[in-house]
């Protein structure tokens, strides 16, 4: 039989549900609106130490990519060399951040990765100069090799709904990753040849 205490324990959860899924909403509203946005200009006030230049782009979508001048010649023969990030209500909800290592077509938006394609052979020797880099440097964070595009992921935490704290938590990780930038821009520099200035695109 229910009694008083019953109702009140309802009473008590459901207002308690109410106020969780309140706040989840509020969460991801500030994801969508504010982080999604607010990355970006936060990047480029307080860059990532080092000495590279940084580019943000997508700003405004649930993915983010940075990558640095270091890596034009890539860009300059069609490969899409960035760091991705996912400034989603989910990972503000948790405070779970991730940063990854992207090698993708930078023409069509899908490389063929398969065999002994372009893509397959830069893709092996980055992941070879990276894996050197790593065991050389002790200081850089615990991640781990992916696989196609994803050339490396690494995953962090932050204070779960500060935004500021995730602007942070991304200028961190590209900070602490500055080896992997000289690293690629040398394979980069070896691998493809220079552009002719008068080619047109």
């Amino acid at each position: 039989m229910n009694g008083p205490d019953t109702a009140d324990e309802t009473s008590f959860y459901l207002d308690y549900e109410l106020q969780v899924d309140a706040t989840r909403d509020a969460v991801a509203k500030l994801a969508r609106e504010v982080l999604q946005y607010e990355w970006a200009d936060y990047l480029r006030a307080s860059p990532p130490e080092g000495p590279h230049t940084w580019h943000a782009l997508d700003s405004g979508k649930p993915w983010g990519r940075v990558t640095p001048t270091a890596w034009e010649r890539g860009r300059d023969h069609g490969y899409d060399l960035h760091f991705e990030h996912y400034p989603t209500p989910r990972a503000l909800q948790r405070g779970q951040f991730r940063l990854e290592l992207h090698l993708e077509d930078g023409i069509h938006g899908d490389a063929d990765f398969s065999g002994d394609s372009p893509y397959a052979s830069l893709r092996e020797r980055l992941v070879t100069a990276l894996d050197e880099v790593r065991d050389e440097h002790d200081d850089l964070p615990a991640g781990e090799f992916g696989t196609g595009r994803t050339l490396w992921r690494v995953d962090s935490h932050f204070l779960a709904g500060d935004t500021v704290a995730y602007y942070e938590a991304l200028r961190e990780a590209l900070s602490a990753h500055d080896a992997f930038v000289d690293a690629a821009a040398t394979v980069l520099d070896d691998e493809l040849p220079e552009r002719d200035p008068f080619e047109r695109d």
